[in-house]
């Protein structure tokens, strides 16, 4: 133990490097006697007693006085070329939205903290301006721009020892998923809202339409008839109604039928109930619903089957455009978990989706059980099935 605490310790003052040790093209953690802290190259030295330092959002001149101590990443080459692009994407931003003409502007009275998605942390008088897309930082040391995905937060934005934590940009804010009713398949309480009517396309159902009369009530039927030598028939119709909503709980129930003849004649009905807490963007929703299948084969047989269903659906905004999903199946009498993973890209009129569906097993379950690629193809060699959907809203 002594001997790990000295090795720990010894790395330790290794990595330290005083201010006046600091040599040009030097990656390097620079702490500040105002315990800010932030990644950069040393450019030069153009007097003894400072540096020009080139951090991911500006260039400072900063003096030896101010800095406590050095922390040394000289040998870590992905930060430097990490730090190198971000510096060259800086400039462009800067250069492209004009953003010297915002130096004229009033700055805060007030210092503020800056801290970065990038773990820096820089202290200054903020410029009093919004383009909804910038920040700049006026240091001792020169100035600082970023962008809004740059920033994590800002201690003190307002004077009032206040942090502010969100900054999204006019084009984040201006667009939204008009799909939130639903994942990939499963539906959530979140209710389509009124006159969000759209076509939609879950591959097994076909083309379908989806109409919202009113906040509370939603509906949806369509189909597919492809006359081929053995004509290919789905139709499929389902309700949901929304009886109680709140800021960030949401109770649904609803149903859904799906009728096909393909090789055999199947139809399949679902109730459920969802529960759906958080917000079109990022919620959690657990459904409990009860299955009832029915087939009959070109010889007359038929087949009937009853089973229990738990769904868990959860969903986060994880870009301007873009919403990932994960969704998993708990069905009685079924070995395995099936879970769909899947990535929406949506606008304000149109969302597209792209996952895979993949096996998991229960408790219980065995290596040889059935995988999803048994039971859709008929065929073992598809553990992992691609999956698309899209829909249209008007």
């Amino acid at each position: 133990m002594v001997l790990v605490i000295m090795l720990c310790v010894s790395t330790q003052i290794y990595a330290q490097m005083r201010p006046q040790d600091l040599g040009r093209d030097f990656l390097v953690r620079l702490v500040m006697k105002d315990t800010t802290e932030f990644y950069g190259l040393v450019l030069q030295r153009p007097v003894p007693d400072r540096i020009l330092f080139q951090t991911r959002y500006g260039r400072l001149e900063i003096p030896m006085q101010d800095i406590d101590y050095a922390i040394d990443y000289r040998f870590n080459f992905v930060l430097r070329d990490e730090i190198t692009q971000s510096v060259s994407k800086n400039v462009v931003d800067a250069e492209r939205h004009h953003l010297n003409r915002y130096l004229s502007q009033q700055k805060a009275e007030y210092y503020s903290i800056v801290h970065t998605n990038t773990h820096d942390d820089f202290r200054g008088n903020r410029y009093l301006f919004d383009d909804t897309a910038h920040v700049i930082l006026s240091t001792d040391w020169g100035e600082l721009y970023f962008t809004y995905p740059n920033v994590s937060s800002i201690e003190n934005y307002s004077g009032n020892n206040d942090r502010k934590k969100d900054f999204y940009t006019t084009a984040y804010l201006s667009v939204k998923d008009l799909r939130a009713s639903q994942g990939f398949i499963t539906p959530t309480a979140i209710p389509f809202g009124a006159g969000n009517n759209f076509l939609s396309d879950y591959l097994f159902g076909g083309l379908q339409m989806n109409l919202a009369p009113t906040n509370w009530l939603s509906t949806n039927f369509g189909g597919v008839f492809l006359p081929l030598k053995n004509n290919v028939i789905v139709a499929t119709a389902g309700l949901k109604v929304t009886p109680y909503e709140s800021e960030l709980w949401h109770i649904a129930v609803g149903g859904q039928g799906l009728y096909s003849e393909v090789v055999k004649t199947t139809k399949l009905g679902l109730a459920y109930g969802a529960v759906t807490y958080g917000t079109w963007d990022a919620n959690l929703t657990m459904l409990a619903g009860l299955t009832w299948k029915n087939e009959a084969d070109s010889t007359g047989l038929r087949y009937t089957k009853q089973d229990n269903l738990i769904a868990i659906n959860g969903s986060k905004r994880v870009g301007e455009n873009l919403k990932f999903t994960i969704e998993l199946f708990f069905i009685s009498n079924f070995d395995i978990v099936p879970v769909l993973a899947s990535i929406r890209y949506f606008d304000n009129d149109l969302t597209v989706d792209v996952g895979v569906v993949f096996s998991l097993y229960k408790s219980g379950g065995t290596q040889t059980s059935k995988t999803l690629g048994d039971y859709v193809f008929g065929a073992a060699d598809f553990p992992i099935i691609p999956v698309i959907s899209g829909s249209y809203h008007f």
